[in-house]
């Protein structure tokens, strides 16, 4: 949950509580906390210069797309102005799957034109219960997190289901505007140790890792097999014209 907290005196006090510049430059404005574990925490600010980081894709196809989260009509969407990390937690990583992870951030850049860096690799486990903000990664949202899994660990990947992923909701430090952070990406081992042993299974398992990345940068399931974002993702290996107006869209978005 994200409520206000009241603005401090002045600039001194404000250092003295251990403010930052852009607390000063938000002077008289509340900076926004969230409660973590019945604790009051502040939203971490985000510093840039107020400048996307790469070019904004230009939308040049048209299809069937929707979106995860929406506020007053827009999607919400990652900070196209800062570089967004991404972590990877190789443990149960299926034979054949090295390098996948990584070629589908570069991919979801290429048609958002937001920036990822990735991190390294980490021990924590991918799960959607992770606290948003962690003492191990700093005064900032986690990073998004990439891991493996299985059925028994994650239910959610029960079935035909491959992978799961999405990104929290959150206010800005200062107003109301909501921003995607902290994503997480779910694989299942078995069910891309399958994949992988067919015939263009790399292909296949591609697809899976950018569907669910997809999710994270906030797009939604259509009802368009000939689309990667569809419920079940049945055949499509290469973006559908409403992925690519999506994802251009996803990328589109205000900076904090």
């Amino acid at each position: 949950m994200i409520v206000g907290i009241g603005a401090a005196a002045g600039a001194l006090g404000m250092w003295a509580a251990g403010g930052t510049w852009q607390d000063i430059q938000h002077l008289g404005q509340p900076r926004n906390v969230m409660i973590v574990d019945g604790e009051s925490v502040r939203v971490p600010v985000t510093v840039s210069d107020g400048e996307r980081l790469a070019p904004e894709v230009a939308v040049s196809t048209s299809g069937a797309h929707t979106f995860l989260f929406e506020e007053n009509g827009e999607p919400t969407r990652y900070d196209p102005c800062v570089a967004h990390a991404w972590v990877y937690n190789p443990e149960g990583m299926p034979e054949g799957a090295d390098g996948l992870v990584a070629e589908a951030f570069d991919n979801i850049a290429q048609y958002t034109g937001l920036v990822f860096s990735h991190e390294g690799n980490v021990d924590e486990p991918a799960d959607f219960d992770r606290p948003l903000i962690q003492e191990e990664y700093g005064d900032r949202f986690a990073p998004i997190l990439v891991g493996w899994s299985d059925e028994a660990t994650t239910p959610g990947l029960e079935g035909t289901t491959a992978g799961l992923g999405g990104s929290s909701s959150v206010t800005g430090a200062f107003g109301q505007e909501r921003f995607l952070a902290a994503g997480v990406v779910i694989l299942d081992s078995e069910d891309f140790t399958n994949v992988l042993a067919t015939d263009g299974g790399r292909d296949r398992a591609a697809s899976i890792i950018r569907h669910e990345i997809a999710h994270v940068v906030g797009l939604g399931h259509v009802e368009d097999e000939s689309e990667v974002m569809h419920t079940q993702n049945l055949a499509a290996v290469t973006w559908g014209p409403g992925d690519r107006q999506g994802l251009a869209i996803a990328g589109a978005g205000p900076c904090q």
